[in-house]
């Protein structure tokens, strides 16, 4: 009897002991199966974003969303981008590189003579010196920095005033022309090494093939003291100066004088804005100040110029040279009121008083 009871006993307290070890181990996992991780049911490639970040692939995890509804809902089309989307910020463009360009003095154009070109090439019956002087004209003109002047209308001017000189060249005729012309620089010049080389084109065609060479040296020169400022020698290649047909020789010279143009002219606009732009009052009428600059040398209506007394030029005392011009007193300001002619202004005096014909013009900017 105390047997069985202690059998029965001992039965209940195993049962009891073995339902706590179930309850106790019902969260390991089965033999032989691992725990899937939360971040390993992302399936691999799907994209996921967290708000303010840029979307990346199966890193992060997704926002945090109400559990999906059993019932199926219909596919929708993406939101339309709003204002309020986070803005990324844009990386800086690189700067912008491009060829270097000429030095650009800013300020009014400057009145450049154009005398004559020796022509000390093989061909003297050619017009060659005559060409590269007009070639070299119409290259500045282009640039809408300079206003040429042509040898013949200096002449004429200086014949005018009752001055005669045998050459343009001399210092003394480039003086006066800056007086009376307010021309800044003369350019001159020799022209050299032109060569040409022609054939036909080939053995069954009678059309003619030329290329040409030529070397063109300019002397730019102060016109306020008649000294050299500088000389620029330029060359041109052979190649690219290829021209068929009628007149090809003429076209294939032409072709060679502008490919030396192009070489010298950067060099040569640099060293001419190192000059002052100035000009002077020709004639005085009561208030009215009349400069011999205007439209075409940049001036508008209402620019202001100051004026100077004319200075003096000062000459080296062991070679003789003109070392350039002082400034002279400021005498006042004037004010453009009207521009006429070609190239010529009027203005009126905004300050001072005593000015003459013989005072220099110059731009207020510094």
């Amino acid at each position: 009897m105390i047997q069985s009871r202690r059998n029965s006993l001992n039965l209940f307290i195993g049962l009891i002991v073995f339902l706590f070890f179930l309850t106790s181990c019902s969260n390991l996992p089965l033999v032989g199966k691992k725990k899937e991780d939360k971040a390993d049911k992302i399936p691999p490639g799907k994209t996921v974003s967290i708000e303010g970040m840029e979307n990346i692939k199966g890193v992060n995890p997704p926002k945090p969303e109400a559990p999906p509804s059993t019932k199926k809902l219909p596919s929708q089309p993406p939101p339309p981008m709003t204002s309020t989307e986070t803005k990324v910020a844009s990386i800086p463009t690189r700067p912008f590189y491009s060829p270097t360009l000429p030095f650009f003095q800013l300020g009014f154009k400057k009145k450049v003579g154009i005398l004559d070109f020796e022509n000390k090439t093989t061909y003297k019956e050619e017009k060659i010196g005559e060409t590269v002087a007009k070639r070299l004209s119409d290259k500045l003109e282009g640039t809408q920095r300079v206003v040429t002047v042509d040898r013949m209308v200096v002449s004429e001017m200086l014949k005018r005033e009752g001055n005669k000189f045998e050459t343009l060249t001399d210092s003394a005729a480039m003086k006066r022309s800056q007086q009376s012309l307010g021309i800044q620089a003369f350019a001159l010049g020799t022209v050299t090494d032109v060569s040409l080389l022609s054939s036909k084109e080939s053995e069954t065609s009678e059309e003619e093939v030329a290329f040409a060479t030529a070397k063109v040296e300019i002397r730019l020169i102060d016109a306020s003291t008649g000294n050299l400022l500088k000389s620029f020698i330029g060359r041109s290649p052979i190649f690219g100066t290829k021209e068929t047909g009628e007149y090809s020789r003429n076209k294939a010279i032409l072709k060679a004088i502008d490919f030396s143009l192009d070489e010298i002219l950067e060099g040569f606009l640099r060293q001419l804005d190192l000059l002052d732009w100035t000009t002077t009052i020709v004639k005085i009428e009561g208030e009215n100040l009349y400069i011999n600059a205007g439209k075409l040398s940049g001036l508008r209506i209402g620019d202001s110029l100051d004026i100077f007394e004319p200075g003096r030029e000062i000459i080296h005392p062991a070679t003789k040279l003109s070392l350039g011009w002082t400034t002279g007193q400021l005498k006042g300001t004037l004010k453009i009121t009207d521009l006429f002619g070609v190239d010529a202004a009027m203005g009126k005096a905004i300050q001072g008083q005593g000015f003459t014909s013989n005072d220099i013009v110059k731009s207020t900017t510094r």
